[in-house]
């Protein structure tokens, strides 16, 4: 793989590392061309090379790491706002982003700035100039990571939430010592590279837990749970699960949200409020509540019961049955497996289901889509398919030929199915933008857009 460079305007093209980054431009293609060329490519050795001679940034800052399926960002999301209603400054590394990269390093709501980026981006230069080499190449996520580690031992925020990209075990972010970990759930996904079972996944996931400390899962399915389990035992890491040592109880739906008590033993929340909408989040809020217990009994973070209280109400996560719009009401929902899906359907029957629920669904390639696309035919009016320009975006021919509902349509162009979706539903209607949070990343912004100026 040869690299190429725009030498005149510093502009670093490929794989290669070359010349300076001038502009947070440069430096979007520079990570674009990554991400592009070399895509997932797993393991720490490459990471772990870097980090040393950066000194190791990572250490600098006392962290909690999440993993799983699904509910990460919701999540972490609680956790955050939890944390910053009582005062912490906090750190977030997460992904996808929504609109823009910089969305992924934040301190408390501030996303990193683009000549932040840029400074970040030049220095971890210098570093990879002398260590890369034609088969040691670093991927785009490795160098947001690195980046994240970088920003945050300058900005020493409180405590920082690292989420992990895909799996646990191999993932760039597990060269962390966290002061606890999270493992959300775990359903079949990424199964060529993860593992074709439940087993399998989980096994990768609960390869985040380091030795000695908590961990707290939103696992049931003995499937799933039992290499956690193991794995927490061989660290000698105490294991808090959901259902039995923490648990919700007494949910009520509100119009606009959701209501309910936790417990953990002999601590009780009763009436805690969230404005995330359905079921699962209650899960979701109550292992970001139990990370607070943890955090408060084992390492002196101070929370008490109003910041949770606030912290829970303030937490908000785009493209997690967001609602776009009233009439035809448009939610957008990243759901990207079977598990998703089923939480996805869950709650629109609950909230719409004595409307007709019409759906436009993208998926990756590496995704279980097939039975995502059966599950949504059981609650859809109609389904619409279509496709982004991403390589590992599903084509929307296969999608099409894959589904058996009686009203689908296809088109390429997402915008133009979005549009004639529009056109064909009624104004009492309900429109579920779902699939992929890659495809969410692109229409969302395009709907507030199409809000401003329709039809433009």
């Amino acid at each position: 793989m040869t690299p190429c460079s725009n030498q005149e305007q510093g502009v670093v093209i490929g794989s290669g590392v070359i010349g300076v980054i001038h502009s947070y431009e440069d430096a979007r293609m520079f990570l674009d061309e990554r991400a592009a060329r070399l895509g997932m490519d797993f393991g720490l050795e490459r990471i772990e090379q870097v980090l040393k001679r950066l000194g190791n940034p990572e250490r600098e800052i006392p962290m909690v790491h999440i993993a799983g399926s699904n509910g990460k960002g919701s999540t972490l999301t609680f956790l955050k706002e939890i944390l910053m209603a009582q005062g912490y400054e906090v750190a977030t590394f997460t992904s996808p982003y929504l609109e823009k990269p910089n969305e992924q390093i934040k301190i408390n709501h501030e996303m990193i700035r683009n000549e932040e980026l840029v400074s970040l981006l030049n220095e971890l230069i210098s570093v990879l100039s002398e260590i890369e080499n034609d088969k040691n190449y670093l991927t785009s996520f490795e160098i947001y990571t690195i980046l994240a580690f970088m920003y945050f031992e300058r900005k020493r925020p409180s405590i920082a939430l690292i989420e992990t990209g895909l799996g646990g075990r191999l993932d760039s972010t597990n060269v962390i010592n966290p002061l606890l970990a999270i493992i959300t759930t775990i359903s079949l996904e990424h199964t060529q590279i993860l593992g074709n079972t439940l087993d399998d996944i989980a096994a990768e996931k609960a390869g985040i837990i380091k030795e000695g400390i908590s961990v707290i899962t939103g696992v049931e399915s003995p499937d799933a749970l039992q290499p956690i389990i193991k794995k927490a035992v061989e660290r000698h890491a105490r294991l808090f699960r959901i259902g039995k040592d923490f648990w919700t109880e007494n949910r009520a739906l509100e119009e606009n949200g959701e209501c309910f008590d936790f417990r953990a033993g002999a601590l009780c929340y009763s009436g805690l409020r969230l404005n995330m909408l359905g079921a699962h989040q209650l899960s979701n809020a109550s292992l970001a509540i139990q990370a607070c217990n943890l955090l408060n009994q084992q390492y002196g973070l101070r929370i008490e019961e109003e910041s949770i209280r606030t912290g829970l109400l303030n937490a908000r996560w785009e493209g997690r049955f967001e609602q776009m719009s009233v009439n035809p009401v448009i939610i957008l929902d990243g759901a990207h497996n079977l598990s998703g899906v089923q939480a996805l359907l869950e709650t629109v029957e609950e909230r719409y289901g004595d409307k007709n629920v019409h759906f436009i669904f993208a998926a990756l390639k590496d995704k279980d889509y097939g039975t995502m696309i059966k599950a949504i035919e059981q609650k859809a009016a109609s389904i619409t398919f279509t496709q982004t320009a991403m390589d590992r975006m599903n084509e929307v021919e296969r999608l099409y030929t894959i589904s058996t509902h009686s009203e689908k349509y296809a088109d390429a162009d997402w915008r133009e199915a979005f549009r004639k979706t529009l056109e064909r539903i009624e104004e009492k209607d309900v429109l579920v933008i779902t699939g992929s949070l890659y495809f969410l990343a692109e229409v969302r912004p395009f709907i507030i857009e199409e809000k401003r100026n329709p039809y433009t």
